[in-house]
């Protein structure tokens, strides 16, 4: 008995958070300022019981947002396997041991859990530039924000081992629980270790993309695809986009291959957001907006 205590307590620690959602169905917040009590609960009946569970990275130790863990969910199809691999052989030779769990569908999950906390803002820009040195999408890596704003929680990630899964599907490779459990606590990565990560983010950050703005349109009488995304921002089925990013992509670059403005077309792709929700929530939401109107203008040949 106490051995089966232990291990619920080192996974829970592995995976320890803010906030816990729910995961059975859609995801579901269960608490914002979940107790130790409660949170042992969700994760017993998330590998014993009928409601699997996800949870929140962020939480504040005075005022700084922190982390336990990061990690990069891969949803890309047959790639992510591949991308999975370059990135756990490159943090590997970083001396920093990552875990590779299949999803639900075709992608994976890497998991890098940390001795101890670590703030946000470094374990987001570490896992970024590990993933860009080997050219691994960066779309979603954990934790997604560095910040909240009151009364904001962020994004979950599901945990592994849920007790209801897909043979073959949400747990580590080669490892039954408890050789997993034991293996993390053991291997788990120091901050000093991690943070030669940033080292990595430095040395592949793009160099600022400078735009000639040739732009003089700032109306709303766009046509093409453009107006096909604003007049139904859905994927023709009424239910909504899988895939807001490439919604807001393909948006901007049709505004500005018709000649709006760069802050128009930002404007716009405000507004857009508000309907579709990909970055309505965040903190930094006009540094997103911008850099999605940045790459939708490097892809666009502006008419002379």
């Amino acid at each position: 008995m106490a051995r089966v205590k232990q291990l619920l307590e080192d996974f829970a620690t592995l995976h320890e958070g803010g906030a816990v959602a729910s995961v059975k169905d859609k995801v579901h917040p269960l608490s914002k300022n979940v107790t130790p009590e409660d949170y042992l609960e969700y994760v017993a009946e998330h590998l014993d019981g009928d409601v699997p569970i996800g949870v929140y990275p962020l939480w504040q130790r005075n005022n700084v947002w922190m982390v336990n863990w990061a990690a990069v969910d891969l949803d890309e199809g047959d790639i992510s396997d591949i991308h999975a691999d370059n990135l756990v052989s490159l943090l590997s030779k970083m001396n920093i041991t990552s875990w590779k769990e299949p999803s639900r569908s075709k992608g994976y999950h890497v998991w890098v859990y940390l001795k101890e906390p670590l703030s946000a803002n470094v374990a987001r820009n570490g896992m970024i530039g590990a993933c860009r040195t080997v050219d691994v999408p960066i779309r979603e890596v954990y934790p997604k924000q560095t910040s909240l704003e009151k009364g904001k929680i962020g994004n979950c990630l599901r945990l592994p081992y849920p007790k209801a899964r897909t043979k073959g599907k949400q747990v580590v490779e080669g490892y039954n629980l408890k050789e997993f459990v034991e293996a993390a606590m053991e291997s788990r990565t120091s901050v000093a270790v991690y943070r030669k990560l940033l080292g990595l983010h430095r040395a592949t950050e793009p160099a600022p993309l400078v735009i000639k703005d040739k732009g003089t349109k700032v109306d709303g009488e766009f046509q093409g695809v453009a107006k096909e995304i604003w007049d139904d921002p859905t994927n023709k089925r009424g239910t909504p986009v899988t895939d807001r990013s490439a919604t807001l992509l393909a948006f901007a670059g049709s505004l500005i291959w018709q000649e709006f403005s760069i802050q128009a077309t930002i404007d716009w792709v405000r507004r857009l957001d508000d309907r579709v929700g990909k970055y309505a929530d965040r903190s930094d939401r006009e540094l997103r907006i911008r850099e999605l109107v940045d790459l939708a203008a490097s892809r666009v040949q502006v008419r002379d």
